[in-house]
């Protein structure tokens, strides 16, 4: 009798994604167009992708059209919490975009200490109406951890 794999599929982290971004004040177009790219060919710029691989899930951000960070998650948590973040901050900067009549290509938005503090403002709101464990891991600074180096444990191999 073969296991069945405790890891959901991507299609059951896309629904998960779905309904945890419902909670969000974000049109679910919206969050639908970020969440669907999971599953496109085209690897955008620092945009974690997922695949599952063995039992586990292999988290890869590509910088032009190269893999620049590779990580393997046991935890599904873990892989929607990254998810979110990248989804959510996305989100809240396109939203300004929007609300300040800019495009960053023709038109530039001016970064300044404010307009950061909007976007944060915006993110942890967000974080707040999908409430723990993802909160508490947004305000503690997880996805940095997540993105950081991370030595190899003896005997470990590197998927980096």
């Amino acid at each position: 009798m073969a296991l069945i794999s405790e890891i959901p599929s991507i299609q059951e982290l896309v629904e998960k994604l779905l309904s945890l971004l419902s909670r969000t004040v974000y049109p679910r177009e919206q969050m639908e167009s970020y969440v669907n790219r999971l599953g496109e060919s085209f690897k955008w710029e620092g945009v974690p992708y997922v695949e599952i691989e063995d039992d586990n899930y292999i988290v890869t951000i590509y910088e032009r059209g190269v893999p620049s960070l590779t990580r393997k998650l046991k935890q599904t948590e873990e892989v929607l919490y990254w998810l979110l973040e990248d989804m959510i901050f996305t989100a809240a900067h396109v939203n300004l975009l929007k609300k300040y009549g800019v495009d960053n290509v023709n038109t530039h938005l001016d970064y300044t200490s404010e307009v950061w503090e909007e976007i944060e403002n915006n993110v942890r709101a967000a974080f707040e109406n999908i409430g723990d464990p993802y909160l508490s891991w947004h305000l503690g600074g997880k996805r940095h951890e997540l993105e950081s180096y991370q030595p190899r444990k003896k005997g470990e191999q590197r998927h980096e």
